[in-house]
């Protein structure tokens, strides 16, 4: 009589077999040749959004003037800040001057780009 697991219609040999293999099936498609990582070696986009882009790549002033097709207007910016934000990304404040008046956008590394993220405070009137 035998008392061990039922393995069905696999022996088994076969379901031994098939237990070895479940750990490399996590490693597929994780490093690449020589165990480089693929997508490390992929060149970073172009940043379309020209705020975003100064954010990313300030000059040494801290200021610059782009042109903003969607408004049709140039528009002035001001690197106001960077710091590191509670998740760890790393984050820079900019200063947009346009016709309506300034505003604040606020762009946090992800990966090799950069987002643009909600500020936690809103800037107050009067300070």
């Amino acid at each position: 009589m035998f008392c061990g697991p039922d393995y069905g219609r696999l022996g088994r040999g076969m379901f031994m077999a098939l237990l070895t293999l479940v750990p490399l099936v996590g490693c597929s498609g994780v490093a690449g040749v020589g165990g480089q990582d693929d997508t490390a070696a992929a060149p970073p986009g172009r940043i379309l959004d020209p705020i975003a882009a100064f954010a990313a790549d300030p000059p040494p002033s801290g200021q610059g003037q782009v042109f903003l097709p969607e408004r049709n207007e140039a528009v002035t910016l001001r690197f106001v800040r960077q710091y590191s934000a509670a998740s760890g990304r790393e984050c820079r404040e900019v200063r947009v001057a346009q016709r309506g008046g300034d505003n604040q956008r606020l762009f946090c590394r992800a990966g090799a780009g950069w987002i643009e993220a909600r500020p936690l405070l809103a800037e107050t009137v009067g300070r």
